[in-house]
């Protein structure tokens, strides 16, 4: 094998390489047999401004299919929470547990906002991954400038 060829070989074996990792179909399979998912940590609010939010939370593996969507479902009225956010996550088959994560944007400064989480499989299968209602405040527009 000349040199040029070695080297053409070593680069349809490292684009096939990379390919297989970050170009998973999202219908592939995490595992087939999995435990029921519980919401292990949280959720948690990250961060938030005044006008965003990011909501974390641990599960356990829920298996299925390796994309999930993460899901916060929110309002101002904790009987109405009829707004979502949504955030694309893989699972990493290889651990027990996987961290959801969402950002939530448009919110208003200095509002109480209840939400509850949950996610779903990419072929739209919910997993039994919830959480109770919880809620957190948005920051004034001016705390920052207040502060100086």
């Amino acid at each position: 094998m000349t040199r040029v060829n070695g080297s053409r070989l070593m680069i349809a074996i490292c684009v096939m390489a990379m390919g297989m990792l970050f170009l998973q179909p999202p219908m592939a399979c995490a595992r087939e047999s999995s435990k029921p998912a519980q919401v292990n940590v949280g959720p948690t609010v990250e961060s938030v401004a005044d006008t965003f939010a990011f909501i974390s939370w641990i599960a356990n593996n829920p298996g299925g299919t390796i994309l999930h969507y993460a899901i916060v479902h929110y309002g101002k009225d904790p009987n109405h929470l009829d707004l979502t956010a949504i955030s694309p996550n893989r699972i990493n088959p290889s651990h027990s547990d996987m961290v959801f994560r969402v950002r939530m944007n448009d919110l208003q400064p200095d509002t109480t906002y209840y939400y509850w989480v949950s996610s779903t499989q990419a072929d739209g299968n919910a997993d039994p991954v919830t959480s109770s209602v919880q809620q957190f405040n948005t920051r004034p527009t001016d705390q920052i400038s207040a502060e100086k």
